[in-house]
């Protein structure tokens, strides 16, 4: 089911790419809406991944007008090609993680419920919510790599197995080194005591002897 909270989120998201053709906000989010719509979203989920990859389509397309204007330093148009890579790339994953979703049954679907009747309160949308701050470039290319470095970090943090106790044998070497580094400090303390009292007493017999 799609909540009312999510969907108002959604086309504030996406309203905006829509004000080159439409100075009126109704009509920009109208428009949003009914893009929307042809990607068939059943939940909050889905919504926010069809939501996801409008936004980083628009992004790709941005960056690429922006990497085109003439004058441009060449490390600035790299940086445009880059960041439309990666969004065109984020675009392609949206895409595929909604077809996915949607092979998957789902209970119910509803445009215009409101959060209530989900049991949720109004703009308690939890993870389906979590969207970029802006459709900018900037913060749309933000988001993406933020998400990317979140899912490696989680793919690092599974891969890494837990460490296991340390066996008896591993615990008795252990011991073993600890005492023979406790051995090897306690001979160099008595070499450096018998060097001072060398010194010490080599010291005492220049004196007398002066």
């Amino acid at each position: 089911m799609i909540t009312a909270a999510v969907l108002d989120k959604v086309l504030g998201l996406l309203a905006p790419l829509f004000r080159d053709v439409t100075a009126d906000e109704d009509a920009a989010r109208d428009a949003a809406l009914a893009t929307l719509t042809g990607y068939g979203a059943r939940d909050d989920r889905e919504l926010r991944f069809a939501a996801l990859a409008i936004a980083f389509s628009f992004g790709t397309m941005e960056a690429l007008s922006q990497a085109a204007q003439p004058d441009l330093p060449p490390n600035q148009v790299l940086r445009l090609r880059g960041n439309a890579n990666a969004l065109n790339r984020a675009a392609q994953q949206n895409e595929a993680r909604l077809e996915k979703a949607q092979r998957q049954p789902v209970a119910e679907t509803a445009f215009d419920r409101p959060a209530e009747a989900n049991g949720s309160p109004p703009g308690a949308a939890g993870s389906d919510a979590d969207l970029p701050a802006s459709s900018e470039t900037a913060d749309l290319v933000a988001f993406v790599r933020a998400a990317w470095k979140a899912e490696k970090a989680a793919a690092a943090a599974q891969a890494t197995p837990p460490a296991s106790p340390p066996s008896r044998q591993q615990r008795r070497f252990a011991e073993r080194q600890a005492e023979k580094q406790r051995q090897r400090e306690l001979e160099q303390a008595r070499l450096a005591q018998r060097a001072a009292q060398r010194d010490a007493a080599q010291t005492g017999r220049i004196a007398a002897g002066a």
